[in-house]
């Protein structure tokens, strides 16, 4: 990291330290809490209750309206100007623009699965209802974690849903097992709603004490933000696709598998926690880099080049060793939930793979959505998920799980690459991995 500056080096080596510890113990606080649902539960319930909170998240995503992104492209602005006010300001709309919104959205969706009669959602409404306040502290969580990461306290923000969700999680399984509390889809929604709950409270407080901490504002005027509502509705638009591209697999798996749709979401979704242990890497670096990318104009543009090609191999040479994991001890991995869960073994080898591309390909969105380009970042999220969806309509009948992870990699190829292309056009800034198809990515 010999072309960066000595404290943005110390942030980033800092920053993916702590992040990778956090991590670390989050991978086996979610492992333990997944596979202590399913053993407390059976699959057809666990199943459901992925289905309920795959469209809570997509819920969550319309109350947050983007405004954890923007949030995260202007809080570092703000602050690096010295605008504690500004900063407070924008923080404290984004919360209570949640709460009215989180009313709205709910209320709007038991409406129209109530009214209509939609399959896989309105047989069930009572589910659905009972983890409508889920909503609402989904959104606080995924809002208040970046404001929190957007004001340099990386740990802090990671803290509460990394360590402390799932540590609730195993915890109020256990209290509800001892209680002899069914846990079926109802009483799982019930559980997952009270540790979400107790979450969001817990980072709000956090929050609130780290506000009071900023500095005066200082006197000089800041240049006013142009267009904040038309970003705030390009950062919803892809926050949205983003959250789509990641459920619209279990979301599909129901109407285009033949039997046993609730099984294979359960086991869908458990291949898919493995998974993502080839994005870490990916979202480890995340938890710095759209601060400092934010800190960075146009006219700095030679710097950004050496921040992402630095950043994009670190990446990569972290990916590696864990791919390797994967293949050599998946199949153990799976069999510890069950042995009907190996069954997802090829699955989750493409699974892996595809995540392994956002690495290998690098923060590209990154740099496109913290640097005034989020209509390029949300064209191209827009043609991921119509290929994505597309690739699991056609795979899915016929593969079951596994064709739905042959269409996540089928459409992470098509995604990096496109993102590869754009990068190139609007920054000439060039993957390290491919900078020879650009002349070394220097133009």
């Amino acid at each position: 990291m010999d072309g960066l500056t000595s404290a943005d080096r110390q942030r980033i080596l800092r920053g993916t330290f702590h992040s990778f510890f956090i991590q670390g113990l989050s991978m086996l606080l979610v492992f333990g809490s997944n596979a202590w649902l399913v053993r407390s539960s059976d699959p057809r319930s666990y199943g459901l209750y992925v289905h309920v909170f795959n469209w809570v998240s997509i819920l969550s995503v319309f109350v947050m309206a983007g405004r954890d992104d923007l949030t995260l492209a202007l809080l570092p602005r703000y602050l690096g100007a010295g605008r504690t006010d500004l900063a407070s300001r924008l923080v404290r709309r984004c919360n209570r623009w949640l709460l009215l919104a989180a009313v709205v959205v709910s209320g709007g969706f038991l409406a129209v699965i109530t009214l209509a009669p939609i399959p896989a959602l309105s047989e069930y409404r009572p589910l659905f209802l009972l983890s409508s306040a889920a909503v609402y502290f989904t959104a606080c969580l995924g809002v208040n974690q970046m404001i929190l990461q957007a004001m340099n306290h990386i740990r802090l923000s990671q803290l509460v849903e990394k360590i402390v969700k799932p540590a609730l999680l195993i915890a109020g399984t256990t209290a509800f097992r001892a209680l002899s509390v069914s846990l079926d889809p109802r009483g799982l929604i019930i559980l997952s709603t009270i540790v979400l709950a107790g979450s969001a409270i817990l980072l709000f407080i956090l929050l609130e004490m780290r506000l009071r901490r900023l500095a005066p504002p200082r006197p000089a005027a800041y240049p006013p933000t142009e267009g904040l509502s038309r970003k705030a509705a390009y950062f919803f638009g892809i926050s949205l696709l983003n959250l789509l591209s990641i459920r619209i697999v279990m979301l599909m798996l129901p109407y285009f598998t033949s039997t046993g749709g609730s099984e294979a979401v359960g086991v869908f979704n458990i291949c898919g926690r493995f998974a993502d242990l080839l994005i870490l890497p990916f979202w480890l670096m995340h938890t710095v880099l759209p601060q400092l990318f934010a800190r960075h104009t146009d006219a700095e543009r030679s710097y950004t080049r050496e921040l992402f090609h630095q950043s994009n191999k670190l990446m990569a040479l972290l990916c590696v060793p864990l791919m390797a994991g994967i293949v050599v001890t998946g199949k153990f991995l799976l069999s510890l939930f069950g042995a009907g869960f190996t069954m997802g073994y090829p699955a989750l080898i493409y699974m892996s793979l595809a995540q392994a591309l956002f690495s290998f390909f690098g923060p590209a969105n990154t740099i496109l959505m913290t640097q005034d380009r989020e209509k390029q970042a949300a064209f191209c999220l827009l043609a991921y998920v119509a290929v994505l969806a597309f690739a699991c309509r056609l795979l899915i009948p016929y593969g079951g799980v596994t064709g739905g992870a042959l269409a996540m990699l089928a459409g992470s190829c098509f995604y990096n690459i496109l993102l590869a292309l754009v990068l190139w056009r609007t920054t000439r800034i060039a993957n390290p991995f491919f900078s020879w198809l650009a002349g070394n990515g220097k133009r």
